[in-house]
């Protein structure tokens, strides 16, 4: 018996039990075009990503992600992570990644403006299906590199990935484990955002849109900018005290924060956008500007775009986290690169 075109997976109690309400619809009209499609739940942490694993093993030719930007970075995390080892397969090797948007924060989804009409979303999942012209495009990934540790912005550090082989690293550990890596379709973040991600995970979901803006203001209270040492692809290397980097592959984060509103997951680049060191005052307006990419106008401000970058802690007030797609990961120091056309997206 030929397996389904289509591989779902969908975490079911994200965004409040959303794939209940929306995926039936989708099935429905997908099952009116005569595709079917296998739906796999999962259950744990980073299931999504061995499921994806299994669904391109079998040769599946679409992987469809029910959820927000959490399903999605671990079923990237699963088509190109392999064995922790060597380069992630080519794009085209992999399977095509759609997205029904039912998650809390569906950036990513935001940014690209995918629909959420179900005959407009099977539309396009049977288009990719059949191989039409057009109906994939060639999607950036961010990788980053990082050192596992037991707890991340005041929380249990979730379970490791595989470890790097030969990632270089330095030896000033302190309860650090070994150096990982991961891939993030969305954005990652370092400073400020790892706390407000810790928070934001933690308040309740019926604060909907202001998920972020509560979990940010009560952040700046006992937030303190932080000094890193940055090298960036260009070769400039400098000592910056900041309160956050954020490097952007979509325009929104947080819920529908415009972080980076010039952000394009097709050209090849991460856009960092480097808040440097500022008053009390400014970070609480920033916690309301960044929902229009306002922020951008403050000369504390910076927008670099760059195909890579390492930062790493350069005073004495302990580590320095991660945030990938809103995923409290782990610790300094880090590494950023873009890969370019990494994978292959129903859009």
């Amino acid at each position: 018996m030929t397996p389904p075109p289509i591989t779902v997976i969908a975490h079911p109690g994200a965004g409040r039990g959303a794939f209940e309400r929306v995926w039936p619809a989708v099935a429905a009209e997908l099952e009116a075009k005569g595709v079917s499609a296998d739906v796999r739940l999962t259950t744990r942490a980073m299931e999504a990503a061995e499921l994806a694993h299994e669904a391109a093993l079998a040769g599946c030719p679409l992987i469809v992600a029910v959820g927000g930007d959490g399903t999605l970075h671990e079923i990237v995390n699963g088509l190109l992570q392999g064995d922790g080892a060597g380069p992630p397969p080519a794009a085209g090797a992999l399977p095509c990644l759609g997205l029904v948007p039912a998650g809390r924060g569906s950036d990513y989804a935001r940014g690209l403006d995918v629909p959420r009409d179900p005959a407009m979303l099977a539309a396009r999942f049977a288009a990719a299906v059949a191989g039409e012209p057009g109906a994939v495009r060639a999607v950036d990934i961010g990788r980053t590199t990082y050192r596992a540790t037991p707890r991340i912005a005041g929380r249990p550090a979730p379970e490791p990935p595989v470890p790097v082989e030969g990632v270089a690293h330095e030896p000033d550990v302190r309860e650090a484990g070994p150096v990982q890596v991961r891939y993030f379709i969305n954005g990652a973040g370092i400073g400020f955002s790892p706390f407000v991600a810790q928070r934001t995970a933690r308040f309740p979901p019926r604060l909907g849109a202001y998920l972020y803006t509560a979990a940010a203001l009560l952040t700046i209270v006992d937030w303190r900018e932080r000094s890193l040492s940055l090298t960036w692809d260009d070769g400039l290397i400098e000592d910056r005290a900041v309160e956050s980097i954020e490097l952007a592959l979509g325009g929104y984060e947080g819920g529908g924060m415009h972080v980076a509103p010039d952000a394009d997951p097709t050209d090849g680049l991460l856009d960092a956008v480097v808040i440097d060191a500022t008053s009390r005052w400014e970070m609480l307006t920033f916690a309301w500007r960044v929902r229009t990419g306002d922020h951008l106008r403050s000369p504390r401000v910076e927008v670099r775009r760059a195909t890579s970058l390492t930062a790493m802690v350069a005073d004495e007030r302990g580590p320095v986290y991660l945030q990938a797609d809103g995923e409290l990961l782990g610790r300094d120091p880090f590494t950023f690169a873009i890969l370019p056309a990494a994978l292959r997206f129903v859009w």
